[in-house]
Protein backbone atom coordinates (compact mmCIF):
# COMPACT_ATOMS: atom_id res chain seq x y z
CA UNK A 1 0.00 0.00 0.00
CA UNK A 2 1.09 3.77 -0.13
CA UNK A 3 2.44 4.14 3.19
CA UNK A 4 4.28 7.80 2.53
CA UNK A 5 3.78 10.04 4.80
CA UNK A 6 3.49 13.80 3.96
CA UNK A 7 3.72 17.38 5.45
CA UNK A 8 5.98 18.82 7.88
CA UNK A 9 6.92 18.75 11.42
CA UNK A 10 8.85 21.31 13.53
CA UNK A 11 12.66 20.82 14.70
CA UNK A 12 12.15 18.75 18.18
CA UNK A 13 8.92 17.17 16.87
CA UNK A 14 10.26 14.30 14.37
CA UNK A 15 9.86 11.61 16.90
CA UNK A 16 5.46 12.02 16.17
CA UNK A 17 6.24 11.80 12.23
CA UNK A 18 8.04 8.42 13.23
CA UNK A 19 4.97 7.14 15.11
CA UNK A 20 2.65 8.33 12.59
CA UNK A 21 4.76 6.42 9.78
CA UNK A 22 4.54 3.40 12.18
CA UNK A 23 0.88 3.59 11.82
CA UNK A 24 0.80 2.74 8.17
CA UNK A 25 3.83 0.59 8.24
CA UNK A 26 1.64 -2.05 11.19
CA UNK A 27 -1.32 -1.53 8.73
CA UNK A 28 -2.86 0.21 11.70
CA UNK A 29 -3.96 2.92 9.67
CA UNK A 30 -5.16 3.21 6.13
CA UNK A 31 -5.79 7.09 5.13
CA UNK A 32 -5.60 9.79 8.20
CA UNK A 33 -4.03 13.16 9.01
CA UNK A 34 -2.59 14.89 12.05
CA UNK A 35 -1.88 18.28 13.05
CA UNK A 36 -0.89 20.24 16.53
CA UNK A 37 0.37 23.25 17.76
CA UNK A 38 2.45 24.01 20.43
CA UNK A 39 3.58 27.06 21.91
CA UNK A 40 1.55 29.09 19.58
CA UNK A 41 3.19 27.63 16.61
CA UNK A 42 2.08 24.73 13.84
CA UNK A 43 4.43 22.19 15.13
CA UNK A 44 3.01 19.16 13.26
CA UNK A 45 1.38 19.01 10.03
CA UNK A 46 0.73 15.36 8.24
CA UNK A 47 -1.21 13.18 6.51
CA UNK A 48 -0.68 9.98 4.51
CA UNK A 49 -2.43 6.40 3.21
CA UNK A 50 -5.61 6.24 1.00
CA UNK A 51 -8.73 8.65 0.65
CA UNK A 52 -11.03 6.02 -0.50
CA UNK A 53 -11.42 1.94 0.03
CA UNK A 54 -10.05 0.80 -3.45
CA UNK A 55 -7.02 2.98 -2.71
CA UNK A 56 -6.59 5.25 -5.71
CA UNK A 57 -7.09 8.37 -4.27
CA UNK A 58 -4.34 9.65 -1.92
CA UNK A 59 -5.23 11.22 1.16
CA UNK A 60 -4.09 15.14 0.78
CA UNK A 61 -3.87 17.56 3.50
CA UNK A 62 -7.31 19.18 2.65
CA UNK A 63 -9.15 15.60 2.49
CA UNK A 64 -12.09 15.90 4.59
CA UNK A 65 -13.20 12.87 7.32
CA UNK A 66 -16.01 12.35 9.20
CA UNK A 67 -15.58 12.80 12.69
CA UNK A 68 -18.30 11.83 14.62
CA UNK A 69 -18.61 12.79 18.43
CA UNK A 70 -15.51 15.59 17.46
CA UNK A 71 -18.60 17.42 16.19
CA UNK A 72 -19.78 18.00 19.17
CA UNK A 73 -17.30 20.84 20.89
CA UNK A 74 -17.65 22.30 17.85
CA UNK A 75 -21.35 22.70 18.08
CA UNK A 76 -21.19 23.74 21.50
CA UNK A 77 -18.76 26.75 20.16
CA UNK A 78 -21.23 27.69 17.68
CA UNK A 79 -23.72 28.70 20.55
CA UNK A 80 -20.98 29.96 22.92
CA UNK A 81 -20.00 32.24 20.15
CA UNK A 82 -23.71 33.79 20.44
CA UNK A 83 -23.72 33.56 23.73
CA UNK A 84 -20.69 35.90 24.11
CA UNK A 85 -22.57 38.67 21.80
CA UNK A 86 -25.65 38.65 24.11
CA UNK A 87 -28.47 36.28 21.62
CA UNK A 88 -28.54 33.40 24.03
CA UNK A 89 -28.26 33.18 27.69
CA UNK A 90 -26.73 30.25 29.77
CA UNK A 91 -29.16 29.79 32.35
CA UNK A 92 -31.87 30.63 30.04
CA UNK A 93 -34.61 27.46 29.84
CA UNK A 94 -34.22 25.94 26.80
CA UNK A 95 -37.68 26.80 25.67
CA UNK A 96 -37.33 29.93 25.24
CA UNK A 97 -35.06 29.63 22.12
CA UNK A 98 -37.12 26.08 21.69
CA UNK A 99 -40.37 26.18 22.30
CA UNK A 100 -40.92 22.46 21.21
CA UNK A 101 -39.28 21.55 24.33
CA UNK A 102 -41.68 20.84 27.10
CA UNK A 103 -39.47 20.08 29.69
CA UNK A 104 -39.37 23.59 31.70
CA UNK A 105 -36.77 23.78 34.39
CA UNK A 106 -33.54 22.70 31.71
CA UNK A 107 -31.19 25.43 30.66
CA UNK A 108 -28.43 25.92 28.05
CA UNK A 109 -26.30 25.51 30.46
CA UNK A 110 -27.78 21.55 30.84
CA UNK A 111 -27.96 21.18 27.32
CA UNK A 112 -24.39 22.29 26.49
CA UNK A 113 -23.03 20.29 29.45
CA UNK A 114 -24.90 16.88 28.89
CA UNK A 115 -27.36 17.03 31.60
CA UNK A 116 -31.05 18.01 30.29
CA UNK A 117 -32.24 14.46 30.20
CA UNK A 118 -32.65 13.65 26.45
CA UNK A 119 -29.88 11.28 25.38
CA UNK A 120 -31.44 9.16 23.17
CA UNK A 121 -34.66 9.17 21.10
CA UNK A 122 -38.15 7.38 22.08
CA UNK A 123 -39.53 7.20 18.32
CA UNK A 124 -37.65 4.80 16.93
CA UNK A 125 -36.28 6.58 13.05
CA UNK A 126 -35.42 5.85 9.78
CA UNK A 127 -31.63 6.82 8.89
CA UNK A 128 -33.67 9.26 6.08
CA UNK A 129 -35.47 10.74 9.21
CA UNK A 130 -32.85 11.12 11.51
CA UNK A 131 -31.12 12.92 8.51
CA UNK A 132 -34.25 15.10 8.11
CA UNK A 133 -33.84 17.93 10.44
CA UNK A 134 -37.33 19.05 11.39
CA UNK A 135 -38.28 15.24 11.39
CA UNK A 136 -35.56 14.27 13.71
CA UNK A 137 -36.11 17.50 16.22
CA UNK A 138 -39.48 17.15 16.75
CA UNK A 139 -38.77 13.51 17.82
CA UNK A 140 -36.28 14.41 20.17
CA UNK A 141 -38.40 17.03 21.61
CA UNK A 142 -41.29 14.49 22.23
CA UNK A 143 -38.91 11.85 23.95
CA UNK A 144 -39.58 11.51 27.74
CA UNK A 145 -37.13 13.15 29.83
CA UNK A 146 -34.48 9.87 31.08
CA UNK A 147 -33.78 12.25 34.40
CA UNK A 148 -34.43 15.68 35.53
CA UNK A 149 -32.68 18.52 34.02
CA UNK A 150 -29.45 19.13 35.89
CA UNK A 151 -29.82 15.84 38.28
CA UNK A 152 -27.58 13.79 36.22
CA UNK A 153 -25.59 13.27 33.28
CA UNK A 154 -25.50 11.20 30.20
CA UNK A 155 -23.17 11.82 26.95
CA UNK A 156 -26.06 13.04 24.59
CA UNK A 157 -24.72 10.99 21.72
CA UNK A 158 -26.87 11.34 18.70
CA UNK A 159 -29.33 13.95 19.98
CA UNK A 160 -26.82 16.67 21.31
CA UNK A 161 -26.11 18.68 17.74
CA UNK A 162 -30.07 18.64 17.61
CA UNK A 163 -30.58 20.29 20.66
CA UNK A 164 -27.65 22.95 21.02
CA UNK A 165 -29.32 23.62 16.52
CA UNK A 166 -32.63 24.04 17.66
CA UNK A 167 -31.51 26.60 20.63
CA UNK A 168 -29.39 28.21 17.82
CA UNK A 169 -32.17 28.74 15.37
CA UNK A 170 -35.05 29.78 17.78
CA UNK A 171 -32.48 32.28 19.20
CA UNK A 172 -30.84 33.15 15.98
CA UNK A 173 -32.01 32.16 13.06
CA UNK A 174 -28.74 30.44 12.45
CA UNK A 175 -28.08 26.58 11.88
CA UNK A 176 -25.03 25.18 13.38
CA UNK A 177 -23.21 24.75 10.02
CA UNK A 178 -23.74 28.43 8.93
CA UNK A 179 -22.51 29.77 12.51
CA UNK A 180 -19.17 27.10 11.91
CA UNK A 181 -19.01 28.61 8.29
CA UNK A 182 -18.49 31.73 9.27
CA UNK A 183 -15.80 30.92 11.91
CA UNK A 184 -13.01 29.98 8.65
CA UNK A 185 -11.51 26.96 9.65
CA UNK A 186 -12.11 23.58 7.62
CA UNK A 187 -14.39 22.02 9.54
CA UNK A 188 -18.13 21.98 8.57
CA UNK A 189 -21.71 20.66 8.91
CA UNK A 190 -23.34 20.21 5.52
CA UNK A 191 -21.24 19.96 2.99
CA UNK A 192 -21.22 22.02 -0.28
CA UNK A 193 -21.05 20.16 -3.81
CA UNK A 194 -17.31 21.47 -4.24
CA UNK A 195 -16.13 20.04 -1.02
CA UNK A 196 -17.70 16.60 -1.80
CA UNK A 197 -14.91 15.11 -3.81
CA UNK A 198 -12.74 15.94 -0.95
CA UNK A 199 -14.08 13.58 1.49
CA UNK A 200 -12.37 10.43 2.75
CA UNK A 201 -14.82 7.02 2.05
CA UNK A 202 -15.21 5.35 5.43
CA UNK A 203 -13.99 1.81 6.42
CA UNK A 204 -14.36 -0.35 9.22
CA UNK A 205 -11.66 -2.40 10.58
CA UNK A 206 -13.78 -5.46 10.69
CA UNK A 207 -17.21 -6.03 9.25
CA UNK A 208 -18.83 -6.28 12.70
CA UNK A 209 -17.86 -3.07 13.81
CA UNK A 210 -20.77 -1.31 13.62
CA UNK A 211 -22.77 -3.70 15.33
CA UNK A 212 -19.79 -4.00 18.08
CA UNK A 213 -19.72 -0.12 18.65
CA UNK A 214 -23.98 -0.46 19.53
CA UNK A 215 -24.20 -3.34 21.42
CA UNK A 216 -21.31 -3.85 23.70
CA UNK A 217 -21.95 -1.16 25.91
CA UNK A 218 -24.84 -0.58 28.53
CA UNK A 219 -28.60 -0.12 27.80
CA UNK A 220 -28.43 3.42 27.28
CA UNK A 221 -25.76 3.68 25.05
CA UNK A 222 -27.46 0.63 22.56
CA UNK A 223 -30.69 2.91 22.56
CA UNK A 224 -28.86 6.10 22.46
CA UNK A 225 -26.68 4.48 19.12
CA UNK A 226 -29.00 2.15 18.17
CA UNK A 227 -31.53 4.66 16.97
CA UNK A 228 -32.03 4.65 13.90
CA UNK A 229 -30.18 1.17 13.25
CA UNK A 230 -28.00 1.16 10.36
CA UNK A 231 -26.00 4.27 11.00
CA UNK A 232 -22.57 3.52 11.33
CA UNK A 233 -22.87 1.11 7.95
CA UNK A 234 -20.56 2.41 4.97
CA UNK A 235 -23.62 3.45 2.97
CA UNK A 236 -24.87 5.48 5.31
CA UNK A 237 -21.52 7.34 6.27
CA UNK A 238 -20.62 7.59 2.53
CA UNK A 239 -24.05 9.06 1.10
CA UNK A 240 -24.68 12.22 0.02
CA UNK A 241 -27.50 12.76 3.13
CA UNK A 242 -24.62 12.17 5.64
CA UNK A 243 -21.95 14.12 3.89
CA UNK A 244 -24.70 17.35 2.94
CA UNK A 245 -26.94 17.11 5.91
CA UNK A 246 -27.01 18.58 9.74
CA UNK A 247 -26.60 15.84 12.50
CA UNK A 248 -24.43 17.97 14.56
CA UNK A 249 -23.50 15.81 16.96
CA UNK A 250 -21.70 13.21 14.79
CA UNK A 251 -21.37 14.26 11.46
CA UNK A 252 -19.12 16.87 11.00
CA UNK A 253 -16.61 16.95 8.39
CA UNK A 254 -13.04 18.41 9.04
CA UNK A 255 -9.51 18.47 8.57
CA UNK A 256 -6.94 17.56 11.44
CA UNK A 257 -5.20 21.21 10.25
CA UNK A 258 -8.80 22.78 10.13
CA UNK A 259 -9.81 21.21 13.55
CA UNK A 260 -6.37 22.05 15.15
CA UNK A 261 -6.45 25.67 14.09
CA UNK A 262 -9.99 26.11 15.69
CA UNK A 263 -9.13 24.86 18.88
CA UNK A 264 -5.50 26.80 18.38
CA UNK A 265 -8.44 30.11 18.03
CA UNK A 266 -10.43 29.60 20.79
CA UNK A 267 -8.88 32.50 22.54
CA UNK A 268 -9.82 34.81 19.67
CA UNK A 269 -13.38 33.18 19.05
CA UNK A 270 -14.51 34.08 22.89
CA UNK A 271 -14.35 36.24 25.17
CA UNK A 272 -11.54 35.12 28.05
CA UNK A 273 -14.20 35.02 31.03
CA UNK A 274 -16.62 33.08 28.70
CA UNK A 275 -13.73 30.92 27.28
CA UNK A 276 -12.55 30.06 31.04
CA UNK A 277 -16.46 29.22 32.10
CA UNK A 278 -16.38 27.13 29.50
CA UNK A 279 -13.89 25.26 29.80
CA UNK A 280 -14.75 24.99 32.76
CA UNK A 281 -16.25 21.81 34.67
CA UNK A 282 -20.05 21.87 34.99
CA UNK A 283 -20.39 18.08 35.79
CA UNK A 284 -18.34 15.89 37.66
CA UNK A 285 -19.78 12.52 38.19
CA UNK A 286 -20.94 9.49 37.16
CA UNK A 287 -22.24 9.48 33.14
CA UNK A 288 -25.48 7.24 33.21
CA UNK A 289 -24.90 6.71 28.93
CA UNK A 290 -20.58 6.06 29.01
CA UNK A 291 -21.28 4.10 32.82
CA UNK A 292 -18.25 5.52 33.68
CA UNK A 293 -17.16 9.00 35.71
CA UNK A 294 -16.69 11.70 33.21
CA UNK A 295 -16.04 15.71 33.42
CA UNK A 296 -18.38 17.71 31.40
CA UNK A 297 -17.78 21.24 30.75
CA UNK A 298 -19.94 23.80 27.92
CA UNK A 299 -19.29 21.45 25.55
CA UNK A 300 -15.83 19.50 26.08
CA UNK A 301 -14.64 16.42 28.12
CA UNK A 302 -11.80 16.79 30.80
CA UNK A 303 -9.63 14.22 31.40
CA UNK A 304 -7.42 15.24 34.47
CA UNK A 305 -5.59 18.07 31.92
CA UNK A 306 -6.55 17.15 28.66
CA UNK A 307 -9.77 18.93 27.49
CA UNK A 308 -11.51 17.86 24.16
CA UNK A 309 -13.39 14.79 22.27
CA UNK A 310 -12.96 11.69 20.76
CA UNK A 311 -15.42 10.00 18.38
CA UNK A 312 -16.35 6.75 17.85
CA UNK A 313 -14.14 5.23 14.84
CA UNK A 314 -10.87 6.51 16.34
CA UNK A 315 -10.66 10.75 15.43
CA UNK A 316 -9.97 12.77 18.18
CA UNK A 317 -9.41 16.59 18.71
CA UNK A 318 -8.13 18.26 22.04
CA UNK A 319 -5.10 19.74 24.16
CA UNK A 320 -4.12 21.46 27.10
CA UNK A 321 -6.36 24.02 26.46
CA UNK A 322 -6.21 25.97 30.32
CA UNK A 323 -2.75 26.90 29.15
CA UNK A 324 -2.64 29.12 25.96
CA UNK A 325 0.92 28.14 25.27
CA UNK A 326 -0.47 24.45 25.67
CA UNK A 327 -0.45 22.05 22.76
CA UNK A 328 -3.68 21.32 20.54
CA UNK A 329 -3.64 18.88 18.88
CA UNK A 330 -6.47 16.72 15.94
CA UNK A 331 -6.16 13.30 14.25
CA UNK A 332 -8.74 12.25 12.21
CA UNK A 333 -9.63 8.91 10.18
CA UNK A 334 -12.00 7.11 7.93
CA UNK A 335 -10.63 3.79 9.06
CA UNK A 336 -13.05 2.81 12.36
CA UNK A 337 -11.38 1.38 14.77
CA UNK A 338 -10.47 1.77 18.90
CA UNK A 339 -8.82 5.17 19.76
CA UNK A 340 -5.01 3.19 20.05
CA UNK A 341 -3.85 5.30 17.02
CA UNK A 342 -4.84 8.80 18.31
CA UNK A 343 -3.41 7.74 21.73
CA UNK A 344 0.03 6.94 19.75
CA UNK A 345 -0.27 10.20 18.39
CA UNK A 346 -1.04 12.12 21.99
CA UNK A 347 1.80 9.57 23.72
CA UNK A 348 4.25 10.97 20.71
CA UNK A 349 3.70 14.86 20.82
CA UNK A 350 3.94 14.75 24.84
CA UNK A 351 6.76 13.17 24.93
CA UNK A 352 8.52 15.84 22.86
CA UNK A 353 7.41 18.00 24.93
Amino acid sequence: MNDVVNGTVAAGFEPVAAAFRQLFESGAETGASVAAYAGGELVVDLWGGWADAARTRPWRRDTLATVFSVSKPVAALAVLTRVADGRIGLDEPVRTYWPAFGHGRGTVRHALSHQLGLPAVAEPLTVQESLDWGRCTAAIAASPLAWEPGTAAGEHAVTYGNILGAILRGATGETVGEVVRGLGFDVHFGLGDGDLTRCAEVEHRDADWPERAVRDHGELWARALGNPAGLLGTAVLNGPAWRTGELPAVNGHATAAGLAGLYQALPRLLPADLLAEALAPQYQGFDRLLEQDATWTLGWRRDEGWVGMGGIGGSSAGGLLDDPAGYRMAYVTRHLAGHDRSDAMYDALEACL
